[in-house]
């Protein structure tokens, strides 16, 4: 199974089907096999087909109302709407060959059956070939405003792909999986951060939520991440990681140009190197839930740090890490605000911990679709934020146990909560 998958939940390149916006399809329906090509293309192009058709069925049925007005009404100006009228829905060759079929029908009606003189006709027919005129127009530069979107699209998916690093393959003891789903792929990339690292003091991870959107966040929690890799490998305990990501969000103020009161981080710190306990640190960040035995458990810590790159703003910043009971079979899942703060239609929140448990009999790549595919039904696919999802499943004990689990000898707590202590 893989370890991570990097879902930004947008479509891939556009097919061939979808690239005939912008250029004639052509159906081969000649020649060997041309008649099944012809019906393969007809069932792929259900849509454009029956939107055509509707186009003009629409254009025969102003035309036929045309030939039975009265002569001195300008029925042929009514053949002018139909494409502009489908310019959101055609390609613009399409459009352009609609445009042209109404100037036909509009030249004929003008000259068979308006009682007018041959300016006024002329005017009613430039009015036709003018509406025709705009519909190509806005066709055109629909499907222009669709390619820049795609590319904008395109550029979103390789720039998270780059910030947010493959997780390891070999997590002895973990299954661990990652999703993320950006809340507006056309102009902005959000803040949203996590990485997976394993060093010599064992698995190390961080979620973190940065402040603001564009190309300043990415930045930041990219400058983060990357620090947060190389202090892994150096600092034993969570407090020594938290004091460094707060030294290194300060030199990023100190390098930029821009208010330094405005750039912070939510982050969540976690240390895997216990056979039944993690180690967790939290930076003003979304609790996360830990999951046992159908039960849902938010992990609230007693004491919080304030977020990273806000510590000037308080006397006296303690970074204070707690061990969490954690056992075979347990699961911890850790989001962004873009999930707890998703809302529906009717402005509910989504229900979190209770839709988890639902799920928490699967292993951690199900858990993360389940959850994304969830909240994106919940919110009729309108996120406001972000939304990331980073799941740690606890598979089995890579480690002798020298002691049995408290409270009772051989016996797992029955939630997180009951075996939350301070580490000193």
């Amino acid at each position: 199974m893989t370890r991570q998958e990097l879902d930004l939940c947008t479509d891939d390149a556009p097919s061939a089907d979808r690239r005939t916006e912008a250029g004639r399809p052509v159906p081969r329906a000649s020649g060997p096999g041309g008649s099944a090509s012809l019906r393969t293309w007809l069932r792929r192009n259900r849509s454009a087909v029956r939107i055509g058709a509707a186009a003009y069925g629409v254009l025969l049925a102003l035309f036929c109302a045309g030939l039975f007005v009265d002569g001195s009404m300008p029925g042929s100006v009514a053949l002018g709407i139909v494409p502009p009228a489908f310019a959101a829905l055609c390609p613009p060759w399409a459009v352009a060959r609609l445009a042209a079929v109404a100037a036909l029908g509009a030249t004929y009606l003008t000259t068979a059956y308006e009682d007018a003189g041959p300016g006024t006709k002329a005017i009613h027919l430039g009015v036709v070939v003018g509406l025709g005129a705009v519909g190509v127009w806005a066709s055109a530069t629909r499907v222009h405003h669709t390619l820049q979107l795609g590319q904008a699209r395109s550029a979103t998916l390789i720039l998270q792909r780059t910030v947010l690093e493959p997780i390891p393959a070999d997590l002895p003891g973990y299954e661990v999986s990652a999703l993320y789903l950006p809340a507006d792929l056309e102009t902005k990339v959000g803040g949203d951060m996590f990485a997976v690292v394993r060093s010599r003091h064992g698995m190390r991870v961080l979620m973190g939520d940065v402040r603001g959107k564009g190309i300043g966040a990415v930045t930041t929690a990219a400058t983060l991440m990357a620090c947060f890799r190389e202090a892994a490998h150096y600092e034993p305990g969570l407090p020594g990681l938290a004091a460094r990501l707060e030294e290194r969000i300060a030199q990023i103020d100190e390098e930029s140009a821009g208010p330094a009161d405005e750039r912070f981080a939510t982050a969540v710190l976690f240390a895997f190197d216990d056979p039944t306990h993690l180690r967790m640190l939290s930076c003003g960040h979304t609790p996360p839930i830990h999951l046992r035995g159908g039960r849902a458990v938010e992990l609230e810590l007693p004491v919080n740090a304030p977020p990273l790159g806000t510590s000037a703003l308080y006397d006296d910043v303690e970074y204070a890490e707690y061990r969490v009971s954690y056992v075979p079979g347990d699961v911890l899942v850790v989001v962004t605000d873009g999930v707890t703060e998703a809302r529906d239609s009717a402005g509910r929140f989504y229900p979190f911990g209770e839709r988890l448990i639902r799920w928490s009999h699967h292993g951690s790549q199900r858990i993360a679709h389940e959850l994304i595919t969830d909240v994106t039904i919940h919110t009729g696919g309108r996120l406001h934020d972000d939304a990331a999802v980073l799941v740690v499943r606890k598979t089995h004990v890579d480690a002798p146990v020298d002691s049995p689990l408290d409270p009772g000898a051989g016996s797992a707590p029955d939630s997180a909560t009951d075996q939350v202590s301070h580490v000193a």
